[in-house]
């Protein structure tokens, strides 16, 4: 249940049980009215039936003498030279009024007293009716109480999606006016979301600008390595200048997934065949060599851009290869394509939280500037397809990257195995 239900029912039944204790308090406040009035009369109507009596020794007005069927609390008061009244309850509940005459003897009058008497049920029929009209018109209230405050908070937590998954603040939707907690929760939103954009973008900025910064250096430095007299030197130097080489061109391969530029040139392609030319040029670079590619079922067509995904394979194989062990198993199923290694397994913080840049794997998982995985999920989204990470039931690291059928490929059945 949202929170539009629940404040709607919370108030709801706040509302029965205030409705619920005012008819009781109610219901008992107007029968100890009736009660007080009923004793009233009867003794208003034993005063004049005494003053019959003690003038001409007559019973009047209904009163009797020394009534056999008095109440013992009543006969008891009286007995004590004090005149009363009494409620008698059974099956025959009565009203009545008694006082002593002299000579021990006792002057009563009586009358029914129903339960329910017809004034007293209007009554709570009225209380009924109008708790149940007031519960049903607090319910409705309070439904579109709640479900303004809810659409208000929704619309809230709609904005801040948006913002998580890159897009601009809006401003109109986040600020709105208005003074109660929603409408501050809406500024402090639009504030924060304003604050961590500039920041973004200003991170982006800094980083394509020492990525361009670097790359022409680092062109002359590799330049100049093949300048050195000594082939030791020349090997050194040539094998830092392509490390800070790859390292700049994977800053800027970084800085334009961030800023959302990067657009995938969807073609049908048939995956099996695919995957096993990418593996097929992957061997021998980043020492990828023992790969073994897997295809079950029948190959099935996708629509996605090949570049990118040989750009996701090779980052996936080269990780494997530098911080798993072999062999490297690369199986595709229908439209995902599984990588998995014989290693230690993927970091529980990679696996939960996704890769960040610049943190490297586990120490027994070797070195590096932790970028490739964060390529690689960078392409898969602007592919359309999803890659995640997580252990293999019988050890070892695994990334399944899963892409998105072509619009006229059919459903196929028949699975077979085949191993290359």
């Amino acid at each position: 249940m949202g929170i539009r239900g629940r404040i709607a029912l919370a108030i709801s039944f706040v509302t029965a049980l205030a409705v619920v204790v005012l008819g009781v308090a109610v219901h008992h406040i107007a029968a100890q009215e009736r009660g007080r009035q009923a004793q009233s009369y009867q003794d208003a109507l034993l005063s004049s039936a005494l003053q019959v009596y003690q003038r001409d020794g007559l019973l009047a007005l209904g009163a009797q003498l020394d009534d056999s069927t008095l109440p013992v609390p009543l006969a008891q008061r009286v007995s004590d030279g004090k005149p009363g009244t009494y409620i008698s309850g059974g099956a025959d509940p009565r009203v009545w009024a008694a006082t002593s005459v002299g000579d021990g003897k006792v002057l009563s009058v009586s009358a029914p007293y129903p339960d329910r008497d017809p004034v007293q049920k209007a009554l709570d029929k009225a209380l009924i009716v109008a708790g149940v009209a007031t519960v049903a018109l607090m319910a409705v209230v309070a439904w579109f109480v709640a479900q303004s405050l809810s659409r208000r908070l929704r619309t809230s937590a709609a904005a801040a999606r948006r913002i998580a998954a890159g897009a601009p603040p809006d401003a109109e939707v986040l600020a709105a006016g208005g003074r109660d907690e929603v409408a501050e929760l809406g500024r402090s939103v639009h504030h924060m979301a304003t604050s961590l954009a500039a920041r973004v973008a200003a991170e982006r900025e800094f980083t394509a600008d020492v990525a361009h910064e670097l790359r022409t250096p680092v062109a002359g430095l590799v330049a100049s390595a093949e300048l050195l007299p000594h082939p030791r030197a020349v090997e050194m130097v040539r094998e830092r200048a392509q490390t800070m080489r790859s390292l700049v061109e994977d800053l800027l391969e970084v800085s334009r997934l961030d800023s959302g530029v990067e657009r995938a040139q969807l073609d049908p392609v048939e995956l099996p065949s695919l995957v096993r030319g990418i593996v097929k040029r992957a061997r021998g670079q980043r020492g990828v060599d023992d790969v073994a590619v897997e295809v079950v079922g029948e190959g099935r067509i996708v629509a996605t851009d090949a570049r990118r995904v040989e750009r996701i394979l090779v980052n996936l194989l080269g990780n494997a290869a530098k911080h798993g062990k072999p062999p490297i198993e690369v199986r595709v199923e229908g439209t995902r394509i599984v990588v998995r290694d014989h290693g230690g397994g993927y970091p529980e913080e990679l696996v939960s939280q996704g890769p960040r840049r610049f943190r490297t794997a586990a120490p027994e998982r070797g070195t590096g500037h932790g970028l490739g995985l964060t390529i690689a999920v960078g392409q898969a989204l602007v592919l359309g397809a999803t890659l995640t990470f997580d252990e293999a039931e019988d050890g070892g690291a695994q990334a399944t990257l899963t892409l998105p059928l072509a619009e006229d490929e059919a459903d196929r059945s028949a699975p077979q195995t085949v191993t290359a």
